[in-house]
Order: C-alpha cells, then structure tokens, then sequence
C-alpha cells in the first residue's frame, strides 16, 4: 500500500512511517523545510519538503498514492494551524483522486467531549492552566481543551464532506469524497505496543495508550475499509458509562 503521511516529525507520524516501511508499505511523507526525520535513507520512504501553504507540496506528497495519514503534533504543529493544513490536504486529495483518509486527534475532541472519565477531565484542566502559562510545553502537558478545540475544528472539516471554500477562493458545493476514520488515543505513552487496547466509541475512556498502539490501529483501519465513517477512541482501560 502507498500511504501519504502528514504530521511532519511529530510522534505518532515518525512511528507510523517507521511502522508502515517495516511492513513493506510505500510511504511518502510530507514535511517542512527544517524538520529533521531520523529516517531518510529507505527505499520505501519517500521526503517531500514544503512550507505548509504549497499546494503543489500537498499535491506531489499524495500523487500516486491510495490512502493518507494525518497526525498533528502540537509539541511540532502550532495548533492553530491544525484546520488550515487539513483544508490543504483535503483539497490537494480531490486533485489527486485519493479518498481513503485516517485522522489521528486525540480523545476529548469532537463528540468524544463527553465521554471522559473523570481523571482524565481533570487532567486536561489541569493541563489547561498549565497552556494558559506556558503554552504547549512538554508530552504531558499538551492535552488540554485549547489544543482540544482546535482537533474538533480539524475533525470538522473532515466531517464535513465539502471542499473547502476558503482555501479554493471560490464559493463551492463540490463534495470532498472522502472515506474517512477519525482515531482518539487517550494520553499516549513510547512504551512497546501490547495489541490489546480497546476501540470504542460508546464507552466512557481513561488512561493511556502507547504511540505503537496507535499506529497499529491506524494501519489496519487503512487496511480494512470496515472503519469508514467512523470515529472512535482508544485506550488502554475504560469504564462502561
């Protein structure tokens, strides 16, 4: 499979890339012109250098391949950029006829608002105080509801179904196509992947999850169409609500 990667060098894009070249997937991945990748020398890896409003960088980065993934990182992506480049990427992927898209946010966006446990909400006001002070700052603390608010916009757009008018410059109903699955991993965590974590969409969740985990239920919903449409959390543990 060729999988198109955005997310520049953020955690969970530099373990899916790693990842998916160690299953023998072509990958071509999308960064900016000072991102340092530790990876660069692979037959399966193609690097696509770009600032984030080159089109034509979007464009060559999906061209060619079936399916794209897309993790931003708030430690590497300013959040407030998190809806624009998924606009890009949205519109760069009706260009290039590929509609197949996995979005990586974070449990605690979108409908997934209401279904936290009760430490993990306290956890991201906790986090929240900590943003409001000192911005996005360190692993632990980047989960809070103003990076929160910012995937929910980004889910939007995805959820959506329209090309975005704003981008294009003209008023549009044109449909984006996409066959999309939307994944929020509770807090994550670099520890080995156990494949034993839980996907669900009506529970309500805590805990962890390990960036390995994450990518592994990125790369079977990219190769299993059963997950389009949906959105779902996962962790480690969660209580039935």
């Amino acid at each position: 499979m060729k999988i198109a990667v955005f997310g520049g060098v953020g955690r969970l894009s530099k373990e899916f890339v790693l990842n998916a070249i160690s299953s023998s997937h072509q990958i071509s991945w999308f960064l900016q012109p000072n991102d340092e990748p530790a990876l660069t020398d692979n037959p399966h890896l193609k690097l696509i250098r770009g600032h984030t409003n080159d089109l034509a960088k979007y464009r060559e980065t999906i061209k060619g391949t079936s399916s794209v993934f897309v993790s931003f990182d708030p430690l590497h992506v300013d959040p407030k950029q998190f809806v624009y480049q998924q606009k890009m990427i949205i519109l760069a992927m009706k260009q290039e006829s590929v509609n197949r898209l996995v979005l990586v946010t974070a449990h605690g966006s979108g409908v997934s608002k209401h279904q936290l446990d009760w430490t993990t909400w306290a956890r991201i006001n906790l986090n929240q105080i900590k943003y409001l002070y000192n911005g996005v700052g360190s692993n632990s603390s980047y989960l809070c509801w103003s990076v929160l608010a910012q995937y929910t916009a980004q889910e939007q757009v995805v959820v959506n179904g329209r090309i975005p008018q704003d981008i294009i410059g003209t008023a549009s109903d044109e449909s984006s196509d996409l066959n999309w699955t939307i994944i929020r991993p509770g807090f994550l965590t670099d520890d080995e992947p156990t494949g034993t974590y839980l996907a669900s969409d009506q529970h309500v969740f805590g805990g962890f999850i390990s960036c390995a985990d994450v990518v592994d239920c990125a790369i079977k919903a990219l190769e299993d169409d059963m997950d389009i449409g949906k959105q779902f959390s996962i962790a480690y543990s969660s209580r039935v609500s």
